[in-house]
């Protein structure tokens, strides 16, 4: 594909991720369509990682063990979470997110492989030393979750001991971001992507959104 087809690829997954989204965000925001809506949860996931990790530059063995890593870690450590409380906090998973295992939905890892890789390839561009990189990063990925977290409560995604957020969860998302985002440049990985700003940006208007409107319906 030459660079020119690529980049008007690229452009038309982004507006793609836009309708999508809006979509889905109608969606949710609906009572009568929630539960439906809900149950496609763990499809949109696989789909929208799949059309990210299309747009990857080019691959190399090194990109795909550091990508299984951060998937993988990022399950064990949810499980971790789960069953003993001492990494994020007391939470426990519902139903939105499809089939669990030691109660952990398995495509949670695909999410830390998803959203690390946004992040990631966003500031990629940047000019910074790659710690730096790695830092901004990381707050940036905190706050998502921040974003997100209520959602995810209101959608049956997971739950929180006594309703209330932690901050030992945002200290372990902070923590967790810096170690796959310090991987992912260490291997000199080249995303190239540019689809990936496209839906990191549309997520956190998502979530964002859906943040605003759950509390009224």
């Amino acid at each position: 594909m030459t660079t020119s087809k690529r980049s008007r690829a690229a452009r038309f997954a982004g507006y793609f991720f836009v309708l999508y989204y809006l979509v889905g965000f109608i969606g949710l925001s609906l009572p009568s369509t929630r539960g439906f809506f809900i149950s496609l949860m763990p499809l949109s996931l696989l789909l929208s990682a799949a059309i990210l990790l299309f747009f990857h530059r080019k691959w190399h063995s090194t990109d795909a063990i550091v990508l299984l890593f951060i998937a993988i870690t990022g399950y064990l450590i949810e499980v971790l979470g789960v069953l003993t409380g001492h990494v994020f906090g007391t939470y426990w998973y519902g139903s939105a997110l499809g089939l669990k295992a030691f109660g952990t939905p398995l495509i949670i890892g695909l999410n830390w492989l998803m959203l690390t890789y946004c992040v990631y390839a966003i500031m990629e561009e940047t000019r910074l030393f790659w710690p730096l990189k790695a830092l901004a990063g990381g707050v940036l990925m905190v706050v998502f979750d921040f974003v997100m977290e209520p959602v995810a409560m209101r959608l049956d995604m997971w739950h929180w001991q006594g309703g209330v957020v932690p901050l030992q969860n945002y200290q372990a998302w902070l923590i967790i971001s810096l170690v796959f985002l310090a991987a992912m440049h260490l291997a000199r990985i080249k995303t190239g992507n540019r689809v990936a700003p496209w839906l990191f940006g549309v997520m956190l208007v998502f979530f964002l959104a859906l943040n605003i409107t759950l509390r009224f319906l």
